[in-house]
């Protein structure tokens, strides 16, 4: 491949990411419905038309932004899985408060998920957009399952538990905790809460002799 085509193609995959930081700022500030490709364009710094090289439409670039910040997040997530050799149930707990600290980092992108995509089922109207949508959540929710029905074959969760059901219940608690903290100006230290929810919710997870010794070591802290 040519210097020149490699320069090309980055500088196409730069604007369509500054396309896609744009359309997160302004969805997650000013709401989808009253955000137009226009006002995106121009905080992205190009002309309207060449938008239109990257996506088809509004809903096009709607559901492209839950896919370019979970595959962000989705990138970090992996790669912290791979360093050093940690157990299923250690790397379950880094990835849930990888989740809370991006979030932190990218308030407009948890504005818009959490208090715009998610909450509606009328976001992304066209069945593909709501399919993107739900590809993206899924592929990270995935994620926790693995990491679940693997805590749960070393031993450290009950064997009865549902990696489905345990799943439910982190994202349900990250939704609500996320929703209060954009709601009322981010009243607490959202990756320390996420940590205690975290801390909460696995106590219903692990077998009773593993709750036991875990007590035990906090309570010798």
């Amino acid at each position: 491949m040519s210097g020149a085509l490699k320069l090309r193609q980055r500088r196409s995959r730069q604007r369509r990411e500054k396309i896609v930081a744009a359309a997160t700022r302004l969805f997650g500030r000013q709401g989808i419905g009253q955000t137009s490709l226009t006002d995106v364009a121009r905080l992205a710094g190009i002309p309207l038309p060449s938008l239109y090289d990257y996506f088809k439409d509004k809903q096009d670039l709607v559901g492209a932004v839950p896919e370019e910040n979970y595959l962000a997040l989705y990138r970090r997530v992996t790669q912290d899985a791979t360093v050093g050799e940690r157990s299923a149930r250690t790397l379950l707990r880094s990835i849930y408060l990888a989740n809370f600290e991006y979030i932190r980092a990218n308030p407009d992108w948890g504005r818009l998920f959490f208090l715009e995509i998610w909450p509606s089922a009328a976001v992304g109207s066209s069945r593909a957009g709501q399919a993107r949508i739900r590809k993206s959540v899924d592929r990270y929710a995935l994620r926790y399952v693995e990491l679940v029905g693997a805590a749960i074959e070393a031993g450290d969760y009950r064997k009865d538990l549902d990696p489905y059901l345990a799943m439910s219940s982190l994202m349900g608690g990250m939704c609500q905790l996320t929703a209060v903290w954009l709601l009322y100006r981010q009243p607490y230290d959202l990756v320390q809460r996420g940590a205690e929810m975290f801390d909460l919710l696995e106590r219903a997870f692990v077998r009773e002799r593993a709750a036991r010794r875990t007590a035990t070591r906090k309570a010798r802290r």
